[in-house]
């Protein structure tokens, strides 16, 4: 969770990352791949998403994913959602 400070309404200003891309390779040779959070929100609640799983998303492949294996990545565009 992320708390943006510059928000006009700071306490509302609430974010939770959802998606993470990971790039490896050269500018010549490279490839994508993703970390996709997917889940629904808890009615009511703002901070958590209840029951979410991150998956890995690649060219060929598609798994689960633990959160230390995308807190791990070597993160190239990170996608937030506010709450």
């Amino acid at each position: 969770m992320f708390k943006m400070c510059r928000c006009k309404d700071a306490d509302n200003c609430i974010y939770c990352l959802v998606g993470v891309v990971e790039h490896s390779g050269t500018m010549r040779e490279s490839h994508y791949i993703a970390y996709v959070r997917v889940g629904e929100k808890e009615s009511g609640t703002d901070t958590e998403h209840v029951g979410s799983q991150w998956y890995y998303v690649s060219d060929h492949h598609v798994h689960q994913a633990s959160i230390e294996e995308v807190l791990r990545s070597e993160a190239y565009i990170l996608f937030y959602e506010r709450n």
